[in-house]
């Protein structure tokens, strides 16, 4: 039985030597793959600054809802300030009546007990609501929290303090409602000169 090869001569044949599998050829990329790929490339790009956007305007807009929450906190919180300074007034003069009430006799002693009893339940509402009287007399001058008035030429108390109080000053929670009018202590003008010549 004779073999189809039989006839092939060793001449016939090609000997093709093997190629390692690192330094095998791949086949040349066809113009359609390559446009695919650089299509991919563009897309990842895209895709890329469009998360980077995103991530920008999630942090943009979680910064704005901290801030509206502040603002509508601070809202609540100081909503009722215009009524508080009106209220205020009716508190002075309440304070006035008091004060010249005690100067006269018997008669209206009354009518004193009765202000006083309205008088402290005003101061205590307002409190409630975060309307505090604070101290001045005696403190340190502080523009901030007072206005000055006058000046009181004294060697008694250090300079630039509060020697009295016209007019009460008020927090709103911790922020300025009404400044308390003040007179602050000046020294003599002869103090004044001597300190300056021990200062040399």
């Amino acid at each position: 039985m004779t073999s189809e090869f039989d006839d092939i001569q060793e001449d016939d044949l090609e000997v093709i030597p093997p190629v390692a599998e690192d330094q095998a050829e791949r086949p040349a990329a066809s113009p359609q793959i390559e446009e695919l790929a650089r299509e991919l490339e563009q897309k990842t790009r895209e895709a890329a600054t469009a998360n980077e956007k995103y991530l920008r305007t999630y942090a943009d807009f979680e910064n704005y809802r901290k801030r509206m929450q502040r603002d509508l906190a601070d809202f609540r919180k100081y909503a009722n300030e215009q009524f508080a300074l009106e209220l205020l007034s009716v508190v002075d003069h309440m304070g006035l009546a008091l004060k010249h009430a005690g100067e006269t006799d018997e008669t209206v002693q009354g009518m004193q007990k009765g202000v006083e009893q309205v008088y402290k339940q005003l101061r205590d509402a307002l409190e409630k609501f975060g309307v505090k009287q604070f101290a001045a007399e005696g403190e340190r001058f502080d523009p901030a929290r007072h206005d000055a008035m006058m000046q009181v030429v004294t060697d008694e108390v250090p300079e630039n303090t509060v020697v009295q109080v016209m007019q009460d000053g008020y927090l709103y929670h911790d922020k300025v409602l009404r400044h308390a009018k003040v007179s602050v202590s000046k020294r003599p003008d002869g103090e004044k000169r001597e300190d300056s010549i021990n200062e040399q």
